[in-house]
């Protein structure tokens, strides 16, 4: 089975100004209330243009997995994060405007082309594109209650790379496992 890793085919179709060794997984770094949570995050591209995350956690000494199932649509159009919290054994699919770590090309290409973008009916501006992570230039936003959001600089896969100060008290870091 030839399994692609949606973030090395963005690299791989991205201008080759990145120059990255080959991954299949992403850890996030959860953080809430002192406690944190490291998810392994494998994304798989579906052949309809929509997004597979296959996710992993240890608890408790034994493996929890599941997946999140994006819509080709919510790719290209959603304008919703899902904050679902995952369950062990659970496959969601996902409503056709909802994304999870990920926005959409839509917002990506509003946020690339006027400088701000919605999610959830909030309104992030772009501050600057000074910040990198070890797949490129990420896309640092703020929005009007200072949530700060970075998402890699890619119109295949705007990953939110990383997420601080939101509402739900929930930061979060990817990082290159």
């Amino acid at each position: 089975m030839k399994k692609l890793f949606l973030i090395l085919m963005v690299l791989l179709s991205a201008s080759g100004l990145y120059a990255v060794e080959k991954t299949d997984t992403l850890r996030f770094v959860y953080k809430l209330h002192g406690q944190t949570r490291k998810f392994r995050y494998v994304f798989e591209p579906q052949s309809d243009g929509g997004v597979t995350l296959h996710w992993g956690i240890e608890r408790n000494l034994k493996w929890w997995s599941g997946t999140y199932a994006m819509s080709s649509t919510a790719m290209d159009s959603g304008d919703s994060l899902s904050l679902l919290m995952p369950e062990d054994g659970n496959h969601i699919k996902l409503e056709d405007n909802e994304t999870f770590a990920l926005i959409s090309r839509n917002a990506y290409r509003n946020l690339k082309d006027s400088g701000v973008f919605r999610y959830d009916g909030v309104e992030y501006e772009l501050l600057d594109k000074d910040s990198r992570c070890a797949l490129g230039v990420l896309l640092h936003a703020r929005d009007e209650e200072g949530a700060e959001i970075w998402i890699l600089d890619n119109a295949f896969c705007p990953l939110i790379w990383r997420m601080t100060g939101n509402s739900l008290e929930i930061d979060w870091k990817a990082e290159v496992f």
